[in-house]
């Protein structure tokens, strides 16, 4: 839940902008009328759900002050909630949180009707034969990266009803322009290798950076 804090002036991207991915899993997938949103950060989705008429409350290690929505500061081990919300998000949490057993005993007890959650994909199976993997392995902070299979069972577990679990977030071969060595051709490469992914002509469906699940009570 660290990097999901409100940005400084060192802020990183993913601080400063709501992802696209995020927007749709909750314009498609919330449901009800509250909604809890932890590792809340920069508030993005959770000002988005109050768009629709959402009572939100957000969770954070650092709760950013005067967000426009209340916002606690506590582990998502141990919510300070006693009664359940509609929707619970939980994107880019469960990977930082040492206690899962804990931290997956409370998703399921603060849980309504919907999870909507997300992690890192640990399958990096395609990249390890060119030495590479996804940029996500070298976050300090990350206590665990998960397979699908193994979500789905620690999910179940737990007390959850998959609806679905998808790999989203292509890897870009943009990155490729960098090992160019003529420096002035970097920029035209990394334009072509960026035309060619979203034409899907360079592109792998099994390289998708993250695992999103939407997942009810069972």
């Amino acid at each position: 839940m660290e990097h999901t804090q409100m940005p400084d002036e060192h802020g990183k991207w993913w601080q400063v902008a709501a992802s696209p991915v995020k927007l749709r899993y909750l314009n498609h997938y919330a449901i009800g009328r509250t909604a809890l949103d932890l590792g809340t950060g920069a508030g993005h989705y959770a000002r988005t759900l109050m768009e629709r008429e959402f009572q939100v409350i957000g969770l954070d290690l650092q709760p950013y002050k005067n967000q426009g929505f209340p916002c606690v500061q506590a582990r998502l081990n141990a919510i300070p909630f006693a009664h359940p919300f509609d929707t619970v998000l939980a994107f880019d949490v469960l990977e930082h949180e040492a206690d899962e057993i804990g931290a997956l005993r409370e998703l399921r007890r603060a849980t309504g009707r919907r999870l909507l959650l997300s992690v890192p994909n640990a399958d990096d199976r395609l990249l390890i034969p060119y030495n590479l993997t996804y940029k996500h392995h070298i976050d300090k902070t990350h206590q665990r990266e998960y397979q699908e299979e193994e979500l789905r069972r620690k999910l179940e577990q737990a007390g959850f009803h998959i609806l679905h679990i998808n790999k989203e977030g292509p890897v870009s071969p943009a990155f490729l322009a960098e090992f160019i060595p003529v420096k002035l051709l970097r920029g035209p490469v990394r334009l072509a290798l960026k035309g060619l992914h979203r034409l899907h002509i360079l592109y792998n469906p099994q390289l998708l950076a993250d695992l999103y699940v939407v997942a009810e009570p069972g």
